[in-house]
């Protein structure tokens, strides 16, 4: 052969080979997991909120698919957040509850020991970046395999306005709404990104938030006019009966100062207030236009048909339900409710993922990374130890033999499984305050208790007996609250006064405690 045909042909060689290493390394999909703050599934439109404007979230329910059935594993923040990014729960991370802001530990992380999505993907070529809400440890500067970095000092969101910024190893003040801002962040990322190389980005909204005493102010943002005039409606139901023995002292601490001097009576107020369903509207539909912006600079820089959004909540919260107004951890003693539990839960991606689907399978928040590890092609990495299972070939339309039918849940003090039809309850002292099972087939509010119906008495045992295996199988003994272990930073003591739980219980207990991890996981050897 000619050594110019040879030259030739080597040179189409070097081309095809490149050009199909590229592609393989172009196929890998960018991933976009923007992720809501104490946001009931309840306050969206494709979730069946008719007086809620979520037009951008319902669209992009429309081109993929909407679970119908999906729950947290904990009643606040920073668990939540660190089950999505782990794929453990609360009793393996130690992330029991709200981490303060006053961490003394430089450069502490609350899950750098174990495997977590940013770290993986940032191993694997991906660019990853964080814009918002962090609330996992020390926020200066990035942390857990995350290179694009804008947050906040504080977790807790006591105003949308003027607050103080940390973006790429500079602190600012802002002006602007915070949801706005996130927003705009997340635009000028999404910008930077080349097309030879796949990114995580992390959105992570500190709306609408939900909770008191934010969510009682005088609502600033440009749609709280339209909800003044059109106000959604809530719950009219009386106090819970645990929120008003909390708020007057009788069970726990009497009028214990929360986070920034939040307490029982601003939960109590919120209650039947108008001012405050005109903030869980107003600011859903902030969150929701962000959403919006996001796919329409998806589609505008041409990369939205490798792109996959994930739409998701870290946990809900009751807007009136029950009497109750917040999340898990607003009443004393704790309780669960399902509003409490279900999240939001869509992922699109056109021409990958079956457009329009609605499915009511039930999906754990720790599931979410096994899955999105098989969607980008590395389903051989393994989360140790995680109760999560991939539900990929559901977003292909496919079946999944033996999938688990239950969600389980953990607050401190109670643990929950969740089936389709039965809710269980189990508190860790039950002896002034009664465990509960719902029929929710028959009582969807939750309202009829037939833990000591002896004709469910079966049904009861059963639901315990799989609860009790759950926990046993995947908590950590350090961590195990229920069995003598402790938490990372704080448990009850900080916001209830309530650690004597455990060290009347276990003479031998652990006061909380905040140390950097003896490693930090990766994969490279």
């Amino acid at each position: 052969m000619p050594i110019k045909k040879r030259a030739v042909i080597a040179a189409l060689f070097t081309l095809v080979f490149f050009s199909s290493s590229l592609f393989a390394t172009n196929s890998r999909p960018n991933i976009v997991l923007i992720v809501s703050d104490n946001q009931s599934h309840s306050l969206i439109g494709t979730y069946g909120n008719a007086e809620i404007k979520t037009p951008n979230i319902d669209r992009l329910a429309e081109h993929g698919v909407q679970f119908n059935q999906a729950f947290s594993v904990n009643g606040v923040c920073s668990p939540t957040r660190a089950t999505l990014l782990t794929g453990l729960m609360p009793s393996q991370t130690g992330i029991h509850v709200a981490l303060p802001s006053d961490i003394n530990v430089p450069n502490w992380s609350g899950i750098e020991e174990f495997r977590n999505i940013p770290q993986t993907f940032s191993e694997a070529g991906y660019n990853t970046a964080l814009v918002g809400k962090y609330h996992l440890g020390m926020p200066q500067k990035p942390q857990i395999g995350f290179q694009y970095w804008v947050t906040f000092p504080s977790g807790h969101t006591t105003t949308f306005y003027d607050q103080t910024v940390i973006d790429n190893g500079k602190q600012y003040e802002v002006a602007e709404h915070l949801t706005d801002f996130w927003t705009k962040k997340a635009v000028e990322y999404l910008s930077q990104q080349k097309k030879d190389k796949p990114f995580f980005l992390y959105l992570a909204y500190n709306g609408p938030y939900n909770l008191p005493p934010t969510v009682t102010m005088e609502p600033r943002n440009r749609h709280a006019d339209y909800y003044k005039n059109h106000t959604p409606s809530m719950p009219q139901e009386s106090v819970h009966p645990y929120l008003k023995n909390w708020a007057q002292g009788l069970r726990g601490p009497s009028n214990l100062m929360l986070k920034e001097g939040t307490t029982a009576w601003k939960a109590i107020e919120a209650l039947n207030n108008k001012t405050a369903m005109i903030n869980a509207a107003s600011e859903t539909t902030m969150v929701d236009d962000g959403v919006g912006t996001i796919m329409e600079t998806l589609k505008k820089l041409g990369i939205d048909d490798n792109t996959i959004v994930i739409y998701t909540s870290d946990q809900g919260a009751s807007y009136g339900h029950n009497g109750l107004f917040g999340n898990t951890s607003w009443s004393f003693p704790f309780t669960a409710h399902n509003i409490n539990m279900q999240i939001p839960l869509i992922l699109s991606h056109p021409g990958k993922i079956k457009a329009g689907v609605k499915s009511d399978k039930i999906i754990n928040q720790y599931d979410l990374f096994p899955t999105l590890l098989e969607y980008a092609g590395m389903k051989d990495k393994t989360i140790a130890n995680s109760p999560g299972k991939s539900f990929m070939p559901f977003l292909q339309g496919n079946s999944i033999k033996n999938w688990d039918d239950a969600a389980f849940f953990e607050f401190v003090t109670v643990r929950v499984i969740r089936t389709s039809k039965w809710k269980y309850m189990k508190r860790l002292d039950d002896e002034e305050e009664p465990n509960t099972l719902y029929d929710l087939n028959n009582d969807p509010d939750e309202k009829i208790n037939l833990i000591d119906d002896p004709a469910y008495a079966k049904t009861r045992d059963s639901l315990d007996k799989r609860l009790t295996a759950f926990f046993t199988k995947y908590s950590d003994s350090k961590y195990d609250v229920w069995n003598g272990g402790s938490a990372k930073g704080i448990l009850l003591e900080k916001y209830y006064g309530r650690d004597d739980i455990f060290k009347s219980r276990f003479p031998n207990w652990k006061e909380p405690t905040l140390e950097k991890a003896k490693h930090v996981f990766t994969d490279i050897k």
